[in-house]
């Protein structure tokens, strides 16, 4: 499951804080935690660049699990998710008391109608909008990003093969996997890195519906960035994803892959069209030669 973070009855910059994960919402224990986490939390979701934590609990007491415990962020962090802690426990506090309360100096600014008109910052972006490869020769080989919590990310490699590689290819609109890359093959991406051990079946219309580790900690960093090289541009599999509502449609026509191994568009058109042509003056053929025999 994905991860998020929210303050809960205050206001968006001050509250108890709940993080949803194995999809239910809970608190945050608050053993251990200084200043320079809360401020990571206020960094996170866009507050300002530093927090208090409160100590009177007037934010109230949460009713869910309470998911971590043990948090410690360093100035090299600016999501929660690449703090180190204690492993997911939904019991993780001793008592409510222990819940974490804070209260950032910065607030959120008002976002405009117009920043909401293109993925990924829209609220209707399509899967397929956010998952993207950089680095690459082409837009179909690089080291496989996506989008989550406001933010561009990498895939740790750990366990990362040409399973994980051939749904990531497919969602791009761009054939079936050549290989699957690790080691930052195209490069060391920045940001956070949103998942590890993808464990995909190679079957899959969507990174989202393989099973995958969110990284919580330093189990991972950018020298292990995930990677992929498709065999190119697949009008097929846009023609599939327009006709169902699956909503991984592209944002915009893919370049042709250039080299030896990847064929153009029109030529593939052409090779499907002339295989369907053959087909239909078969069964015609077929049809004639039984009427004939009929008669005779």
């Amino acid at each position: 499951d994905f991860l998020a973070l929210r303050l809960v009855n205050g206001n968006d910059c001050a509250g108890r804080v709940e993080v949803f994960y194995n999809g239910t919402w809970g608190s945050v224990c608050s053993n251990r935690m200084s200043l320079l986490t809360a401020a990571t939390m206020c960094k996170h979701l866009g507050c300002g660049d530093e927090g208090g934590i409160a100590t009177d609990l007037k934010y109230g007491r949460g009713s869910g699990p309470t998911w971590l415990d043990h948090i410690e962020c360093t100035e090299e962090h600016s999501s929660l998710w690449q703090c180190q802690s204690d492993p997911w426990d939904p019991e993780s506090c001793s008592n409510r008391a222990e819940e974490t309360h804070i209260t950032c100096t910065g607030r959120k600014e008002a976002t405009s109608p117009a920043a909401f008109a293109e993925c990924p910052n829209s609220t209707s972006c399509s899967d397929r909008e956010k998952l993207r490869v950089m680095g690459g020769e082409d837009e179909c080989s690089g080291r496989v990003e996506m989008w989550h919590q406001g933010s561009w990310g990498t895939i740790c490699d750990d366990t990362w093969d040409v399973a994980d590689a051939n749904v990531v290819c497919r969602q791009l609109g761009c054939g079936s996997a050549v290989s699957a890359l690790s080691e930052a093959a195209f490069g060391e991406g920045t940001g956070p890195i949103w998942l590890e051990k993808v464990h995909c079946k190679g079957t899959e219309l969507s990174l989202w519906d393989c099973p995958a580790k969110p990284l919580f900690g330093k189990n991972c960093d950018h020298k292990e960035d995930a990677a992929v090289n498709c065999s190119g541009y697949s009008p097929l599999g846009h023609v599939i994803f327009y006709l169902f509502p699956l909503g991984f449609h592209s944002d915009r026509p893919r370049r042709p892959a250039t080299g030896s191994t990847r064929l153009s568009v029109p030529l593939i058109l052409c090779i499907i069209l002339g295989t369907l042509l053959c087909l239909v003056l078969a069964i015609l053929a077929g049809q004639i030669r039984r009427a004939r025999a009929q008669q005779r």
